[in-house]
């Protein structure tokens, strides 16, 4: 049986995909709030966080019949979102102001960081999840994060490259971060900026 919000997407999907401008208002309307609250967990300046929200609208006005294929609007949208949120923070690594600003950023949440990223609830989450990763991505991951080794004394003790440990650890991030609920993504953020 058909929600009435799944017939209401459907709807208007159906709309926007004949380009109605009425129904993208609708949509703009309902999702702009809490797309932007969305963006802002991954990147904490607003006005760029502002920027990505206007994009991933824009671009999703442009599917066009695209998104007759498309189910939930909001799922979509999101998704849409965070990926656009996710290529712009890498591009912003680059930049070393920005990197000490996101530090800090995180670093003044109401409670501090150390003390979060010690609680038992995103320890035991972690913990599952790290025992998920492939063998070899598991053991390089905790012999960075649990025993704090460098990559080049993971490397030498593993008999592998530089290179080849800095991928395992980008891939385990990756894979935490696609398992792990979206309150944890600016953890998970610092873990990754840690370890560039």
């Amino acid at each position: 049986m058909i929600s009435s919000g799944e017939s209401q997407d459907n709807l208007l999907l159906q709309q926007l995909a004949l380009g109605d401008e009425l129904a993208f208002t609708s949509v703009y309307d309902q999702y702009w709030e809490p797309l932007l609250r969305h963006i802002m967990r991954i990147l904490p300046d607003k006005d760029e966080a502002i920027d990505v929200v206007q994009e991933t609208f824009l671009s999703f006005w442009n599917q066009g019949h695209k998104l007759e294929r498309v189910n939930s609007i909001k799922t979509y949208l999101f998704t849409m979102g965070r990926n656009a949120a996710f290529k712009k923070w890498k591009l912003n690594l680059k930049q070393r102001n920005y990197l000490e600003n996101l530090v800090a950023h995180y670093a003044e949440a109401d409670e501090g960081f150390e003390q979060i990223i010690n609680t038992k609830e995103l320890s035991a989450v972690l913990d599952a999840e790290i025992e998920k990763l492939p063998a070899k991505m598991r053991e390089i991951f905790i012999l960075s994060r649990k025993e704090h080794l460098t990559y080049k004394e993971i490397a030498e003790k593993l008999q592998i490259s530089d290179l080849t440990v800095k991928k395992q650890i980008n891939n385990s991030l990756k894979q935490l971060r696609l398992k792990i609920g979206e309150e944890y993504i600016p953890y998970l953020v610092l873990l990754y900026i840690m370890n560039n």
